[in-house]
């Protein structure tokens, strides 16, 4: 507040950062149609005087209300929360805002999707494999743009494609084949209704799969790694660090040596693939290079403008938790 005990107006903020009030409007509400210089000074005068934009009033002469909603496949993996930092720092570097939904059994993505629809939001961000916008998109009641952050898209506005974690599974799949592994075990998230739900596929192994509701129920994980072990698998592949975590544990409580009897892989190369032991190999995915750009793509949607995909590679650390399958 100012001294005189009233609350900051934009005019205050325009003549402390000696700018014209329609250029502060459009420094706080549409930054990227200023220089970088005035945003800054905008940007600093309103935090010295403490003004805070009247998002409700904006979103009346706008007609939008300057948010978008994010939807989250599995709010406890990893990877997912890096998506989803990114991709808010994209957005509010354009003075966007996010409202999150996270998806699980008891509120599928269609339903957060027509959720967050109702709630006014002017797009939607699917984060994670387990959305698939092409189809939740469809059903939220309303025509609003959309991306999905964690897949490749086909074309620059949300087309369905491989998903990240298809390609990460796949690479350490392969690897595994290099090993000698002719049993690969697959743990991952079940995904929605319309997604992609088939298993990587290997020219010379073997793949067996379960999926599990969640990373976060490391029970589910557990028992998933008892059942593929029973069904010959030699080393398992989980498409999250987490998951693998839990499939480590399970190894060590059956009296496994990893990677002597079983292998086991990681995919996101987070933190916790450095503090295991032994060290989790893992797929490094471009978690907050995709959040970024699905971010960037999604506001260049809002405004109507094209925008080309970058290419995200993928990287398989190599650890101490996979080894050749006759060792």
């Amino acid at each position: 507040m100012r001294r005189d005990g009233n609350v900051p107006s934009l005019a205050d903020v325009a003549l402390a950062a000696k700018v014209s009030t329609a250029s502060a409007s459009r420094a706080l509400g549409r930054p990227e149609l200023v220089s970088e210089a005035v945003r800054t000074r905008v940007s600093d005068a309103a935090v010295r005087l403490g003004y805070v934009a009247n998002a409700a009033a904006r979103s009346l002469s706008t007609r939008k209300s300057g948010l978008v909603g994010a939807i989250l496949s599995d709010p406890a993996d990893p990877v997912v929360l890096q998506m989803l930092e990114a991709a808010e720092r994209s957005l509010s570097a354009h003075g966007v805002g996010v409202l999150v939904r996270a998806a699980g059994a008891g509120a599928p993505a269609a339903a957060c999707a027509q959720a967050l629809a109702a709630r006014g939001v002017d797009g939607l961000l699917f984060i994670g494999a387990g959305a698939t916008p092409d189809r939740e998109g469809e059903k939220s009641g309303r025509s609003l743009p959309y991306i999905g952050c964690g897949q490749t898209p086909g074309s620059d506005i949300a087309a369905s494609g491989q998903t990240i974690e298809r390609r990460g599974l796949a690479l350490a799949c392969a690897y595994l084949q290099q090993l000698g592994h002719h049993q690969i075990g697959v743990i991952r998230r079940r995904q929605g209704e319309g997604a992609d739900q088939r298993a990587p596929s290997g020219e010379n192994a073997t793949m067996i799969e379960h999926l599990v509701d969640s990373f976060g129920d490391t029970d589910a994980v557990r028992a998933a790694v008892r059942w593929l072990i029973e069904n010959g698998a030699t080393a398992i592949v989980a498409s999250s660090d987490v998951a693998a975590a839990a499939a480590l544990r399970e190894c060590r409580a059956l009296g496994l040596d990893v990677p002597r009897q079983i292998s086991v892989i990681g995919c996101g190369d987070s933190a916790i693939a450095r503090c295991l032991d032994p060290q989790l190999t893992s797929v490094r995915l471009p978690a907050s290079a995709s959040g970024q750009a699905a971010g960037d793509c999604l506001v260049a949607a809002l405004a109507g403008q094209e925008f080309t995909w970058p290419d995200l590679p993928l990287k398989l650390v190599i650890r101490e938790s996979a080894g050749r399958a006759d060792a």
